[in-house]
């Protein structure tokens, strides 16, 4: 019994390859470290976040919203990641080159994810402006002259934005896996660090599987003003795949419990 487990300790702590030794420098185990934190552990979660939680457990939507969680824990998790990012790069760039051919390539896609990411990021401030009857800070009502904004109105700059964000976000989460699985190939990494990285996804798969699953993928429009068909947002697609939209007729299939109106 103990032969056998020291046996797969064995294993699980030797390299990929199967070489009997495993040396890397500090420079690229830290910068390691930090792109799997950052890209594979803050960026998927705060998708999970900005995707399906627009709506938080206990909230009583569509009475309840525009509730912040969403794009606060949303803006954390990606600004968490990008800094996490700056630092990883900052040590590679004193690190020993790869000049295997799994380096070569991780080296091109780690920059592709450094710029667009930081793109991404940066670009997420030309959504435009927000509009709508509530003052997004003081919650205060405005008077219906001041409802206009990109958001509110759904227009074409907001259109655009939200197509290239969600593209680009998605995009750069799956190159994200294959620059990961090139750095772990081009370290040699220990086969326990392939199997802990590869469980967690696909536990971030089978949860985003059975969160969209229950529809809780709502539009994020309609987290902001309800599901009003008059207002403009509701009068046009939403954008995204599998992206829910309710209406006052459908709203009783919506995955969030909501309390008995007064009367019923």
């Amino acid at each position: 019994m103990l032969e056998s487990a020291f046996a797969t300790w064995q294993w699980l702590m030797s390299p990929i390859s199967g070489a009997s030794v495993h040396v890397v420098d500090f420079g690229t185990s830290w910068h390691a470290r930090l792109m799997v934190l950052g890209w594979a552990i803050l960026l998927p979660v705060g998708i999970l976040l900005v995707r399906f939680y627009k709506v938080t457990p206990g909230q009583d939507w569509p009475r309840r919203l525009d509730n912040p969680f969403w794009f606060r824990s949303h803006r954390a998790f990606e600004y968490a990641a990008g800094v996490l990012m700056l630092a990883a790069l900052a040590l590679i760039l004193f690190a020993s080159p790869a000049n295997s051919p799994w380096g070569r390539f991780h080296a091109y896609a780690g920059w592709t994810l450094v710029i667009f990411g930081w793109i991404q990021l940066l670009g997420s401030h030309l959504r435009g402006t927000m509009g709508g009857p509530v003052e997004p800070f003081t919650r205060n009502r405005r008077p219906p002259e001041q409802w206009r904004g990109d958001h509110f109105d759904m227009s074409r700059k907001r259109v655009v934005f939200e197509y290239v964000h969600k593209i680009l976000g998605y995009g750069l989460l799956a190159l994200s896996v294959l620059t990961l699985l090139s750095g772990l190939a081009a370290a040699d990494a220990l086969r326990w660090m392939w199997i802990v990285i590869a469980a967690w996804w696909l536990a971030m798969a089978a949860v985003f599987a059975l969160l969209q699953r229950q529809g809780r993928a709502l539009d994020c429009y309609q987290a902001i003003w309800g599901v009003d068909p008059d207002l403009p947002g509701n009068q046009r697609q939403p954008i995204g795949w599998g992206i829910r939209r309710y209406t006052p007729e459908t709203l009783a299939r919506a995955p969030w419990p909501r309390r008995p109106s007064a009367g019923n």
